[in-house]
């Protein structure tokens, strides 16, 4: 409906005419009430983000605009900044008859001088003649007694009586919903077989809002539903008996309900009218809270809700994760690291790295910056009505606080949710980008890997992060290197005594008595030297021999040939338990694969275990 088209619907039906605000101005209308001349409804012609014009119309509707606001079609008023007030878009063919229906509880309130009108009959205002006319009074033929009672004779008692249960001394906005109820209530157990349809057609529809025929088409619908006759009827009526399940209408428990409201799902919505799900998915969430049918079923509906919370949970807790569940969640949440190739084929490692960048990156402390309440989400609290936008009425229930997840949770108070989550900031997956994308460059740079990228702009504390992030793994990487070297001692001496007897087995007889004699050569000469055994490092009798004989520059070969010894393992043990110490690995292997001291450490170890 366009704003011409409004002007014409408004003339038909009220004999009204919107007037210009201003004189020879068309960008602003209003709609004045006969009766006080006050100004009802506004309608401004303005520019949308696209810089298109589009005509919005607001409505002072009272105390139903706060109800109406939040609903498809409607929203805040553009001029009139009141609470009375709400506005509408006349862009979207969908809600023109929502629109109508608030355009005449508008003009209804505005004839009522802003009291809330009970009445059903329509209003239609006749401008007043210019010139005064005499009119004489007709008299006006009764009804016909015998039509009055055949027609009274077609309404059955139970809706006759269901008609009178409305109270219209509660205003719509609080009432309308708790007239359902007990009507509904009421009609839990009604069936009917009425031979003729009456469509109906109603944005959040009522039994208040259908005509004798309209009810007894529903009911005869329910009936045959009821009983396994699954056919199409008026989306309005489908409507209905979701209310009513929601409400707990016609049910003996909330676990009976909810099987109703997944059969109408699998029977109705889903061959006859897609158009429902968004809605029934919606309240089917807060009907497994509101009627608590276990975890199992909360499990069942917030999929996407727990999906989106573990992610959020592994960003802001990293270190309760590994490295590949960090980096699987970026892969969700960002374009980058699909594209890039140098991360896709090094992807262990970029994970690895993108942990330590990250765990640092998160210590707010040491870089002054929030980063993830800051770039990736915060916390916040949504509120609004349980089962909104459906007709229910919440009964006296005590307030409950459901835990969803670490994250989510929904309080429940007085009819309405406030719901407790994280929310992504602005830009979520652009700030994600932009870390990868250095994190990328650095990593590249550091590690020689692919051709040089451009840098962003980013935080300089964020880049900050990500170099002692890489730092952190280097060191990681060194450290996990020395431990992979574990010999077990335990067994050594056999091993040692094993390989004495093979390599004994192979000897001549000529070649063990040249053995026997250098090695008591040797001896002598090893005797006549002090071989230190006492020290504050661990180091064994065989070790400390080696260390004090390269430190000395002396011969060790014999020696170790003789107890068996394999000097790449004294080396490596030598390096570990000094380690602490020194801070790095004293020996070295030359190219011809002998030990000897680095020369960088030699006085020190002089210092330690010569001069001590």
């Amino acid at each position: 409906m366009d704003s011409n088209q409004l002007f014409k619907y408004v003339y038909a039906k009220y004999g009204l005419k919107f007037k210009p605000i201003v004189a020879n101005n068309t960008d602003t209308y209003i709609l004045t009430s006969p009766v006080t001349n006050k100004y009802f409804a506004m309608l401004s012609r303005i520019k949308n983000r696209n810089n298109n014009s589009m005509a919005v119309l607001d409505l002072k509707c009272g105390d139903f605009a706060s109800t109406i606001r939040d609903l498809p079609g409607f929203m805040e008023p553009v001029r009139i900044k009141s609470a009375g007030w709400v506005g509408a878009a006349l862009t979207n063919n969908h809600y023109d008859e929502a629109i109508k229906k608030a355009l005449d509880f508008a003009f209804k309130l505005a004839m009522n001088d802003q009291k809330v009108n009970v009445a059903q009959d329509q209003y239609f205002y006749i401008p007043p003649e210019k010139e005064e006319q005499k009119y004489q009074a007709q008299p006006i033929k009764p009804r016909d007694k015998k039509i009055i009672h055949k027609e009274k004779s077609l309404v059955p008692d139970k809706i006759r009586q269901m008609i009178k249960l409305y109270d219209y001394s509660i205003l719509p906005i609080r009432g309308r919903a708790k007239n359902f109820f007990i009507q509904g209530r009421f009609m839990a157990d009604y069936e009917d077989h009425y031979d003729k349809f009456f469509a109906f057609k109603r944005f959040f529809p009522s039994y208040h809002d259908m005509s004798v025929g309209q009810l007894r088409s529903y009911f005869t619908w329910r009936t045959k539903w009821r009983r396994g006759d699954y056919h199409r009827t008026s989306t309005s009526y489908a409507y209905v008996y979701v209310y009513e399940l929601l409400n707990n209408i016609g049910v003996n428990s909330p676990e009976e309900g909810y099987q109703r409201l997944v059969e109408f799902e699998q029977n109705y919505i889903e061959k006859f009218d897609s158009g429902m799900q968004p809605y029934l998915a919606d309240w089917l969430k807060d009907y497994v809270l509101y009627y608590d049918l276990g975890k199992e079923k909360i499990k069942t509906y917030f999929q996407n809700e727990l999906e989106q919370d573990r992610d959020n949970e592994i960003l802001h807790s990293p270190q309760k994760y590994s490295a590949t569940e960090l980096a699987e969640v970026f892969a969700k949440k960002t374009s980058y690291w699909k594209a890039s190739k140098v991360i896709q084929t090094h992807s262990e490692l970029f994970a690895a790295v993108l942990k330590c960048a990250w765990l640092e990156l998160l210590n707010a402390k040491k870089y002054q910056l929030a980063y993830y309440s800051t770039f990736v989400a915060r916390p916040k609290v949504i509120e609004q009505s349980v089962f909104k936008s459906a007709v229910f009425y919440p009964k006296s229930k005590t307030p409950i606080t459901i835990q969803i997840d670490a994250i989510r949770k929904y309080h429940y108070q007085k009819g309405r949710w406030f719901i407790h989550l994280e929310e992504p900031v602005k830009r979520q997956k652009t700030n994600l980008n932009t870390f990868l994308h250095e994190l990328d460059r650095l990593v590249r740079e550091k590690f020689k890997l692919g051709r040089a990228i451009k840098p962003r702009v980013i935080d300089q504390a964020v880049l900050k992060a990500i170099e002692q992030g890489i730092r952190a793994y280097q060191e990681q990487a060194e450290q996990a290197k020395i431990d992979q070297v574990k010999i077990d001692f335990a067994n050594l001496k056999q091993i040692r005594a094993n390989a004495s007897v093979t390599r004994d087995s192979l000897l001549t007889d000529e070649e063990k008595e040249l053995e026997q004699q250098e090695e008591q050569k040797a001896v002598g000469k090893q005797n006549s030297a002090e071989v230190l055994t006492q020290n504050d490092y661990d180091l064994s009798p065989d070790e400390m021999f080696l260390l004090i004989s390269l430190l000395k520059k002396q011969s060790w070969q014999t020696y170790v040939k003789q107890h068996h010894l394999m000097t790449s393992i004294l080396a490596d043990s030598i390096n570990e338990k000094l380690f602490d110490k020194i801070g790095d690995s004293v020996i070295e292997f030359d190219e011809n694969d002998q030990p000897q001291i680095i020369t960088d450490y030699v006085e020190d170890l002089k210092e330690i275990f010569l001069k001590g």
